[in-house]
């Protein structure tokens, strides 16, 4: 029965495997990962669009200045026939000025003979834009007398628009690294953080793996994985109470099981001795005995119990009896919740020690006791044992002298406690075991 407990072990531990942080690393790397790429499109989302708006701002700045010196340089220009045109007015090192007349030759300072022609319309009293050959270009009209006498071409090589641009870009560049550089930091730091706690709950399904059942997790204030640890010490629990009921199931069975596998024998041997058909008929009937103990046991074991109607308290002694001890029903149809095959082992136990520990004849009463249904098992003997040791395993109750009074008692106690019902002592002289269990309303039917 012991080899039952060490399998599930061992199945424990096989479906935990060997270790599962690293695939947790893994998943820990993947979400910062996926963090830095987030907060890259992200600063590419709106860094993209404002450098190209801040390199846009710079060249509409650049060709404002130019048009304004232009504006002004034209307004100190004369341009007249029989007099040479003259420019007077603010020239920058990088600003190159011509001076066209009304036909688009060029008539004074730098620039092509005749006026490009994108900037020919300037020749009709507009003021028009362009470039050519990375200079700024803007012609603007020469007015005297409110008249119109000439085109004013200024050019400047867009230099400075560049190096700005080109500044700005590099500026933002560099935050940009900055922020994705944080971003890591900050998501690494978040995300170990939360692995941690599920580090320590993989250690711990380990450690549960290995036969652990008292390993609980810490709480982290993360109510997800909170309630992952609360599942798990929920199955530790559940794990340890079917671990300590498996190996309490290979005691009790084979406590149970020894007395009538002995009765068994014997009669066999009787049998092959005699052949005797009484002796046969004796022989099946303590088989019998023995399945439906083995059947109840691994009930029991399982915790299957059924939820069936209650029971006829008396029926049930008269089975287990049999005809080996008188039966006493003080009042019929007494019914009780509990389950049959509890109330089979316990009865079979208390006989089985009045069997064997006492002496005379064994009486069973069957007897209403308030809101509780009695069953007293009586002999005419006497015990010099505390109760204590009388329900306590052999080397396990401290204090009871020479250690507990077997095996059959404490089962009977803890079936009875877990049917909801109580077992004890009533009297040592002459010695009476009550077992009092939860009493029914009568079968309606």
């Amino acid at each position: 029965m012991r080899s039952s407990s060490t399998s599930s072990s061992v199945a424990i531990r096989a479906t935990v495997g060997p270790s599962l942080l690293t695939p947790l690393v893994a998943v820990r790397s993947r979400i910062v990962r996926l963090v830095v790429v987030a907060a890259v499109l992200a600063i590419a989302v709106f860094a993209v669009p404002f450098a190209v708006g801040a390199g846009r701002y710079y060249v509409t700045s650049e060709r404002a200045d130019l048009e304004g010196d232009a504006q002004a340089a034209a307004a100190a220009t004369v341009v007249g026939p029989g007099s040479p045109a003259t420019v007077i007015g603010p020239i920058g090192p990088e600003t190159t000025l011509g001076v066209y007349d009304l036909r688009g030759d060029r008539v004074a300072g730098d620039g092509p003979s005749r006026l490009d022609g994108g900037l020919a319309r300037a020749l009709t009293g507009g003021v028009e834009q362009g470039t050519a050959g990375g200079d700024f270009l803007v012609a603007v009209p020469v007015v005297a007398d409110d008249r119109q006498t000439g085109v004013l071409r200024a050019s400047r090589p867009d230099t400075r628009a560049r190096e700005e641009s080109a500044l700005t870009v590099a500026v933002m560049v560099a935050l940009a690294a900055a922020a994705v550089l944080a971003t890591w930091a900050v998501a690494r730091r978040s995300a170990r953080r939360m692995a941690a706690p599920l580090e320590e709950l993989v250690a711990a399904a380990e450690r549960l793996g290995d036969g652990d059942f008292t390993v609980r997790a810490r709480t982290t204030g993360i109510p997800e994985i909170d309630a992952l640890g609360q599942a798990q010490a929920a199955t530790a629990a559940r794990l340890s109470e079917l671990v300590a009921r498996e190996r309490a199931f290979s005691a009790e069975a084979s406590h149970q099981l020894r007395t009538p596998l002995a009765a068994l024998r014997l009669q066999l041997e009787d049998l092959a001795s005699r052949r005797d058909g009484d002796g046969l008929a004796g022989a099946l009937a303590t088989t019998d005995r023995l399945d439906r103990t083995v059947e109840d046991l691994l009930r029991l074991a399982r915790g299957h119990r059924p939820a069936a109607a209650p029971v006829d308290v008396a029926a049930v002694v008269r089975d287990v009896v049999d005809g080996h001890a008188e039966v006493v029903c003080e009042e019929t149809g007494l019914r009780a919740g509990v389950s049959p095959a509890a109330l089979r082992q316990i009865l079979a136990v208390l006989l089985e020690n009045a069997a064997t520990h006492g002496t005379g004849t064994v009486e069973v009463t069957v007897r209403r006791a308030g809101t509780a249904v009695a069953v007293d098992v009586a002999d005419e003997g006497a015990l010099t044992l505390p109760e204590a040791a009388l329900f306590g395993r052999r080397g396990e109750t401290a204090d009871a002298p020479g250690g507990g009074h077997g095996i059959g008692l404490a089962l009977a106690r803890r079936l009875a406690e877990a049917e909801g019902g109580r077992l004890r002592l009533r009297t040592p002289e002459p010695t009476t075991f009550t077992l009092l269990l939860p009493a029914s309303s009568p079968d309606p039917a």
